[in-house]
C-alpha cells in the first residue's frame, strides 16, 4: 500500500462504522496511527476530532495490554502512548459522562482535550430515565447518552458544557472559540457505534439517538463536506448487535442475513465494551453493506475478525469482497484483520 496516499496535507481523514457497531474501529484507528508513525507522519495531524459517548466504546492493544476509551479517540491517544503530540476535540456531538472523561483525561495526562460549549452532558437523572418507558423496551446501553441529547433538544440550559461541564481535569478545557482548521492541516475523526444503529435507518425504534455516518461527524464538527479526504470503513465478517436485556430485543437483522449462535460459530461469546452483554451475531449481510459503502463512499474498508474463518472460507470471503466492489464500482482498497492487535492486520 505504499502507492496508497493514505494521509494528505489537509483535510478530514475519518473513521466509521459499516453494520451496526463493534467491528474493530479502535484496532483500525491504531493501524492508522502506526502507518503514520510509519511514514513520519506522527506529527503532522493538528487533531483528532469524536463525537462519541458513554455508550460505545472503542478498544486497542499495545502490545499485550488492552486499552478500552469511550471518551477519547483512539487514533490520539495511540499517537500519544508513543511520544507523538495531539490535541483532542470532543465535538457539539459529543456526549460526555463527566466520571469517565475524568478517568480518561487523568490517565493520559498528557493530551490536550477540548470540549466544544454545545457538547451534551450526561447526568444521574438521564441514566435513571432510560431504565423505564420507551427507552427501556429498545434494549440500549442505557448510558443516559439519549436522554442527554433530548435534553439538549428541548433547549435545558444544563444540557451543555458550556453550563454543566464544571471542572475535569487540568488537561481539560472548554474551548470558546472553537475553530478547526482543515483547509490548513489534516485532522482525524472518529464517529462512534454503527452505521446501521443511526436514528434514521430501517431499524427504528431498536436504533441509537443520532446517525452514525461520515456526513453527521462532519456535521457536528461544523466542517464543510469538500473537506472530507478519506474514509476509513470498518465491517466484520460475522456482524453482531448489542444483546437483548430484561426480555426486550435489541432489533432485527438485514432480510440477508441469519442470527447465529456461538456455540454454532465455534467461537467464545463476545461481550459488549460498554454494557458487557452477550452480544448477538449473525451472517454478513450484502445488503448492509451495499448501504454502507453508498452512504460512506469509502476509500478504504477494513474486514475484522477474519480468524472466525478457516483457511478456505478465508479466501473465499476476500475473492467475495473483491467482486462486490467491482459491481458497485468502487475503488476502496481493502485491508484485513485476523485477530485484534495492529500486527494481526495484512494487505
Amino acid at each position: 500500500m505504499t502507492d496508497y496516499p493514505l494521509f494528505d496535507t489537509y483535510g478530514v481523514h475519518c473513521v466509521v462504522d459499516g453494520q451496526f457497531g463493534s467491528t474493530g474501529k479502535g484496532s483500525l484507528c491504531a493501524w492508522l496511527a502506526s502507518r503514520a508513525m510509519a511514514l513520519g507522519l506522527g506529527n503532522a495531524f493538528a487533531g483528532c476530532i469524536y463525537s462519541g459517548g458513554p455508550n460505545s466504546g472503542h478498544t486497542f492493544y499495545v502490545g499485550d495490554d488492552k486499552i478500552v476509551l469511550k471518551q477519547l479517540p483512539t487514533f490520539a491517544v495511540a499517537l500519544h502512548m508513543r511520544g507523538f503530540r495531539i490535541r483532542v476535540y470532543l465535538s457539539a456531538g459529543a456526549v460526555i459522562d463527566r466520571e469517565i472523561l475524568r478517568a480518561e483525561a487523568d490517565q493520559y495526562a498528557g493530551l490536550e482535550i477540548f470540549v466544544h460549549p454545545n457538547a451534551a452532558i450526561v447526568t444521574d437523572e438521564d441514566k435513571e430515565a432510560e431504565l423505564t418507558g420507551s427507552i427501556k423496551e429498545v434494549a440500549g446501553t442505557r448510558s443516559g447518552t439519549g436522554a442527554a441529547i433530548a435534553r439538549k433538544v428541548l433547549r435545558d440550559p444544563k444540557a451543555i458544557a458550556r453550563n454543566s461541564l464544571g471542572f475535569i481535569s487540568p488537561n481539560v478545557k472548554i474551548k470558546d472559540r472553537y475553530m478547526l482548521s482543515p483547509m490548513m492541516a489534516p485532522y482525524f475523526m472518529e464517529v462512534a457505534q454503527g452505521y446501521s444503529l443511526g436514528i434514521n435507518s430501517q431499524f427504528y425504534p431498536h436504533v441509537t439517538s443520532r446517525e452514525c455516518t461520515v456526513m453527521q461527524g462532519l456535521a457536528d464538527a461544523r466542517i464543510p463536506a469538500p473537506l472530507l479526504r478519506h474514509t476509513y470503513m470498518a465491517v466484520r465478517t460475522f456482524p453482531i448487535r448489542v444483546g437483548n436485556v430484561d426480555g426486550y430485543s435489541s432489533g432485527d437483522w438485514y432480510v440477508d442475513q441469519m442470527e447465529l449462535s456461538w456455540d454454532k460459530l465455534g467461537r467464545p461469546p463476545e461481550l459488549t465494551t460498554v454494557t458487557k452483554r452477550v452480544r448477538r451475531i449473525a451472517t454478513f449481510s450484502v445488503a448492509q453493506f451495499r448501504d454502507a459503502c453508498y452512504d460512506n463512499m469509502p476509500s478504504l474498508v477494513f474486514v475484522s475478525h477474519m480468524d472466525y474463518l478457516d483457511a478456505n472460507e478465508q479466501m473465499r470471503f476476500a475473492d467475495d469482497m473483491v467482486r462486490i466492489r467491482d459491481a458497485m464500482g468502487m475503488k476502496y482498497k481493502l485491508v484485513y484483520g485476523f485477530g485484534p492487535k495492529v500486527d494481526d492486520i495484512r494487505y
